[in-house]
């Protein structure tokens, strides 16, 4: 399943740990059909559907 970048990250801003949790917690709340995660590599928030057992 491919995966959606919901949020680029800016490289200068700095951002709490605590902010990053409420801005995955709002992606959550906002796609509930979706499973939010951070991608250090793309240095993003994104999303993939969930899947279905």
């Amino acid at each position: 399943m491919a995966k959606e970048i919901l949020l680029r990250l800016d490289d200068h801003r700095d951002m709490t740990l605590r902010e990053l949790e409420e801005i995955i917690q709002k992606f959550k709340e906002e796609h509930p059909d979706m499973d939010i995660f951070l991608d250090g590599d793309e240095r993003a928030i994104c999303g993939r559907p969930k899947r279905e057992f």
